[in-house]
């Protein structure tokens, strides 16, 4: 044997290389039929074996599976049993399975040199791991190797089959080599967000860069608590652990967690999570400046809003300014003709920035039509376009929905969502409660600037990965443009050399513009629709591979990688974090009585903060109202960075006051106490 290491022979031969007349051996496939054993009665689709030619060995994945018999037509088996099919025939017919293999890579007998030989006629064994590595081109890899599946061949060692993690080379999965990586399936079946959460989760783990991801919320509670473990320890936490059971979160089975011990990966959540969300309908303070700061998480239109689990949320305002550029997304196409893109330049060329100061400049406006009749424009500015404009404008707050507000924003002691990002950060913008214009335009916008950040050198880490659902929906095929999509297109293009990667999601890849699809140097498939297969973005694959995409199980996809001849089957396990529903069920206001909350928020400002039940006993006959006051001013005065030094027992002290206080007696500010608490701290 050339290379015995590649060869499983424990199993045996599991068949036969042959070539024929019809059907000869090539460089780049051949057939072999099956053995009469055990262990090749475990040969499918997806499995990976290796033949010897000879100078070399071939190592291929099975493909297009065909059972052959000596019948000439389907009437021969007919008559041999009379047209009757219970009649038992005086001799078995023989019959045999035949198997494709396409072959992934041929290593050579001498190292360094290339081998492209058929294979010969001879056995056919199940290939090792190292054999599949080799053939992967782990070798190879000029960057880290990222876990992406988790192979599962046929030759099995106590009942469980031979695993290999299928990686991804970290320079064509980020570049600079290559980059980006492409999702495609059908809703819901495909889990194209929990691979690419558990894609990020892999670079977090491997990478040796400074890496951070951002993505888009559009689905629920599906991606706000990323820092919460899919399952916790009674021992612990028994009361958490009762809502995590009541809510019926299910925890990673035992057979995922091996999953993820094969793949060298660790079961944690994001620690590094923030969420920024749009104001809700109403909560605008209508100030001349609005701090950034001093909105609070329940005033944002985000499901993740309860007292405790607040802390990386974050608000996502814009004043005038930062909307106008893109007044062409927000209008109608019809409706913003020339004469009104005209009037929005001059606005902005006036320094127009907040509406406040559009509502004073069509005063003074209006005061220059009344100062003399007849004037019928105002700066070459027809008068009917000024009204148009005005009209338009009024409703502007509530188009926007929640991120306009009516005076300037000032985000100087608040996190931004355009701010640079930190290591191993994992920034998500909840627009799931956002619908057509307001979400549009929240993607086209921190895209947009990122990009900016990207061209200048200032994302403040190695590598920044962006994720975006629904990709056929932001950079469509077809000739209809808009900015996101030029935008999507030039990050799929030169990205890349810019410490950018678009990681992009879709249910039909055949409807996403050609050269973000084209770009990606790792493509995932899940579970895919037949009218999608029927595409011509699909005619790289076996008629077998197409089939078998139309009914594959959750958790299996199809991986394509730059370094892999051949696009390869694997499974991956769940992410080992809270997605969808349960998230709220568990960490929702409504769903957790007062002394939890109390004691959510105090372990953000307390090493060891006292126990639920001591909270309980505390807290006992107290308003909730009076609590979540108190609670309130505390969780301000440590934004503002002037915490007392124990808060547990600043809120006591706060909430005994409160009791003994007449109606009429002067309530003072929460900061000042606060300052008095450092004080006696000290």
């Amino acid at each position: 044997m050339l290379h015995p290491e590649y060869l499983d022979t424990s199993s045996g031969p599991i068949g036969r290389a042959v070539t024929s007349e019809e059907y000869p051996a090539t460089a780049h496939e051949f057939y072999f039929w099956t053995a009469e054993t055990e262990a090749a009665r475990r040969l499918d689709i997806g499995h990976i074996v290796a033949a010897e030619s000879e100078d070399a060995t071939a190592i291929a994945v099975l493909d297009d599976p065909r059972r052959y018999s000596d019948l000439q037509s389907f009437l021969d088996d007919f008559y041999a049993h009379d047209g009757d099919a219970a009649l038992e025939p005086l001799s078995e017919r023989t019959e045999i399975l035949v198997f494709r293999a396409r072959v992934l890579a041929t290593r050579h007998r001498h190292p360094g040199r290339k081998s492209r030989r058929p294979v010969r006629s001879g056995p056919v064994y199940f290939a090792t791991r190292e054999a599949i590595e080799f053939a992967l081109g782990v070798e190879d890899f000029s960057g880290t190797p990222i876990p992406m599946l988790l192979h599962e061949n046929g030759n099995e060692r106590d009942g469980r089959p031979q695993r290999t993690p299928l990686y991804a080379d970290e320079d064509y999965l980020l570049g600079p080599e290559a980059g980006h990586l492409n999702i495609t399936g059908m809703s819901g079946l495909s889990t194209k967000t929990s691979h690419a959460l558990f894609t990020i989760a892999s670079i977090f783990q491997r990478s040796r860069r400074k890496v951070a991801a951002l993505m888009f919320n559009v689905k629920g509670a599906d991606l706000l608590f990323l820092d919460k473990p899919a399952q916790v320890d009674p021992e612990e936490d028994p009361e958490l652990a009762a809502r995590y059971e009541r809510a019926g979160q299910r925890g990673l089975s035992d057979e995922e967690r091996e999953m993820y011990r094969e793949l060298g990966l660790r079961t944690e959540p994001f620690e590094n999570l923030r969420i920024f969300a749009p104001l809700r309908p109403g909560m605008d303070p209508g100030e001349s400046v609005v701090r950034a700061r001093d909105l609070d998480a329940r005033q944002l239109n985000t499901l993740r809003n309860a007292r405790g689990e607040d802390h990386c949320v974050h608000p996502i305002v814009w004043d005038l300014g930062g909307i106008l550029p893109y007044a062409g997304r927000i209008f109608e196409h019809s409706d913003y003709d020339d004469k009104f893109r005209g009037f929005v330049e001059t606005l902005r060329a006036d320094g127009v920035d907040t509406m406040e100061a559009f509502f004073r400049k069509m005063g003074e406006i209006q005061d220059y039509f009344e100062e003399e009749e007849g004037r019928s424009s105002w700066r070459g500015h027809n008068r009917m376009t000024i009204n148009k404009v005005w009209n338009r404008f009024n409703g502007l707050p509530s188009k926007c929905g929640g991120l306009l507000v009516h005076g300037r924003v000032d985000y100087s002691d608040s996190p931004h969502v355009e701010d640079a990002f930190a290591d191993r950060e994992m920034r998500v913008v909840d627009i799931s409660r956002l619908t057509g214009v307001p979400q549009d335009l929240v993607v086209t916008k921190v895209i947009e600037r990122i990009w900016e950040k990207a061209e200048l050198g200032e994302l403040g880490v190695d590598k920044l990965i962006i994720f975006v659902d629904e990709l056929n929906k932001y950079a469509p095929a077809g000739a209809a443009s808009s900015p996101l999509r030029e935008t999507l297109v030039d990050i799929s293009a030169r990205g890349r050399h810019l410490n950018l990667t678009l990681f992009g999601a879709q249910q039909f890849r055949s409807k996403v513009h050609d050269e973000v699809v084209g770009n990606a140097a790792t493509s995932l498939y899940g579970r895919i629709g037949d009218e999608e297969l029927t595409n011509a973005s699909y005619r790289s694959f076996s008629q077998t591979t197409r089939e078998e995409l139309l009914q594959l199980e959750k958790g299996r996809l199809l991986l394509r990688h730059a370094h892999y001849a051949v696009p390869v089957f694997g499974r991956f396990p769940r992410p080992p974090v809270l997605m969808g529903k349960q998230g709220t069920d568990i960490f929702g206001g409504q769903r957790v009585d007062l002394a939890t909350e109390v004691h959510s928020v105090l372990r953000r400002m307390m090493n060891r903060p006292p126990t639920l039940q001591e909270i309980r006993a505390d807290l006992d006959g107290e308003e909730p109202g009076r609590v979540h006051e108190a609670l309130d001013a505390l969780r301000a005065a440590f934004r503002g960075g002037r915490g007392p030094k124990n808060p547990y027992e600043s809120l006591k002290r706060s909430l005994r006051r409160g009791s003994r206080r007449p109606a009429e007696r002067w309530d003072p500010d929460p900061a000042i106490l606060a300052n008095v608490e450092r004080l006696r701290g000290d």
